[in-house]
């Protein structure tokens, strides 16, 4: 039994939220670390959670939570859901960076262990739900070391964790010839990454999450 964890990697407007824009709803639950509007018409996705005027409280598949714990809950509590199959965390890298944050006038350097392993304890749930799940964690890339990779919280933490090194996919959302597409394959300096055979003879393409997540979906039967 092993869930797909998938890494999406992109600087804030280069389209990552965007990507979702072709999903069902119905088959998506989505968790924001930090509460925004869609950046498409967004008919079907919903707020879970949200006071309804005649005292109710709407039922939806979008949740928001920045806590390490809630997230860590939320991707367990996917193997209750009957019809969806894909959780997408959005701006991911807020979960440490909040942590870290809450956690500014604690001395010492084990609190930068207990964040990378919050972070590892995620990504490894993400692995252990059943074959058919896939969760993709959406975040902010930096430059360390003339690498780009995942953003953090620092030094500290990146001497803790190599988040990208948990992943078998890893694709980078960038704005090329004033187009939005996925990075599949990067140089040297680029964490981008697939499998050769999932996106054959492909160095880029459109950013559709749910293009990729069809071509993962029918890539898994085939093993």
């Amino acid at each position: 039994m092993m869930g797909t964890p998938v890494l999406i990697l992109g600087d804030s407007g280069a389209g990552k939220s965007y990507s979702l824009r072709n999903f069902n709803p119905d088959d998506v639950m989505l968790l924001q670390c930090i509460p925004k509007m869609l950046p498409f018409k967004s008919a079907g996705w919903k707020l879970h959670g949200k006071q309804l005027d005649d005292g109710s409280k709407q039922r939806g598949n979008v949740l928001r939570s920045d806590n390490w714990e809630m997230v860590l809950d939320t991707i367990y509590r996917m193997v209750q859901s009957k019809t969806r199959r894909v959780l997408i965390i959005d701006d991911f890298q807020v979960v440490m960076q909040h942590e870290n944050m809450n956690r500014a006038y604690q001395t010492g350097y084990a609190k930068f262990t207990e964040m990378a392993d919050h972070i590892w304890r995620i990504i490894m749930a993400a692995t252990e739900l059943p074959d058919d799940f896939r969760v993709y964690f959406l975040a902010h890339t930096e430059e360390t070391e003339g690498k780009i990779r995942m953003k953090t919280t620092g030094k500290m933490l990146n001497e803790k964790l190599t988040p990208e090194g948990y992943f078998s996919i890893v694709l980078r959302a960038i704005k090329k010839d004033g187009k939005h597409v996925f990075l599949i394959k990067g140089d040297d300096n680029d964490t981008a990454k697939a499998p050769p055979d999932l996106f054959p003879d492909q160095t880029e393409m459109d950013n559709d999450l749910h293009a990729v997540d069809v071509a993962i979906t029918e890539f898994m039967t085939e093993l």
